[in-house]
């Protein structure tokens, strides 16, 4: 029940939050940042017990494999994190360097990482044992890869956009924004951390160390979601006292 709630908490932030951004989707400064809170919505929707419950039950008969559906939400985390990274360069360098920045230092690593990870899950526990909660599934050798990789290149991704909004704070106009997605970013390396350290040592892999991802990624999805939120209605206002 505790983790229902945490995930229609974090869902509600998420759906408002595109609510106020909806308007974005046709701004070329905006659309990286609203599509980041799409997917992790996506994300947080296809890791719950729920979405096990009922689309895991229908990808297993047509596939013969479970847990699809979590496998699906990690590739959307990974494509999440890496809209947090083009946005934040967007706003600190020219379109052609940051193209090129982005092409091979976040492009072309997530990528590749999407099908190792799904070599890994096919091979491993992570498609063979069901589990409504996916982190709940006990790990072998594939699933420790799984989640070694997938975690390493969220960390990986997650601190290469906290360096560029690290020089986004120096600019008085931007601190206050870039800190809170600083500490989103905090929370999403946090439990990222905790899964490496939960599925590799055997005696932690209990329900406490799942929870204790599940409270550091949706405090990041509902962190990102509010604070752009937050910050689309400043812009907005600050366009209305333009025109004014």
């Amino acid at each position: 029940m505790a983790l229902a709630t945490l995930i229609a908490i974090t869902l509600m932030c998420i759906a408002w939050s595109l609510w106020i951004r909806r308007v974005t989707w046709s701004c070329r400064w905006e659309v990286a940042a609203t599509l980041n809170i799409a997917l992790q919505g996506l994300a947080v929707l296809l890791m719950s017990p729920w979405a096990s419950e009922t689309i895991g039950h229908w990808l297993y008969g047509l596939t013969g494999k479970w847990n699809l559906e979590d496998y699906l939400g990690h590739d959307a985390y990974i494509v999440a994190a890496s809209a947090v990274v083009y946005n934040a360069l967007g706003r600190l360098e020219e379109d052609h360097a940051m193209h090129q920045r982005f092409r091979q230092f976040v492009e072309r690593p997530a990528t590749l990482c999407i099908p190792l990870l799904l070599a890994a899950f096919w091979l491993g526990n992570g498609a063979s044992i069901y589990r409504p909660d996916f982190f709940d599934v006990p790990t072998d050798f594939w699933l420790n890869a799984y989640w070694v990789l997938l975690c390493g290149m969220l960390i990986y991704l997650l601190v290469y956009g906290s360096r560029a909004l690290l020089i986004l704070r120096t600019d008085p106009r931007s601190r206050t924004i870039a800190n809170v997605y600083l500490f989103a970013s905090a929370m999403g390396i946090a439990a990222c951390l905790v899964r490496i350290t939960t599925a590799v040592v055997t005696p932690l892999q209990t329900v406490a160390g799942s929870a204790l991802v599940w409270v550091f990624a949706c405090a990041c999805g509902a962190g990102f979601a509010l604070t752009s939120a937050h910050s689309w209605r400043i812009k907005t206002k600050w366009f209305t006292g333009a025109k004014n």
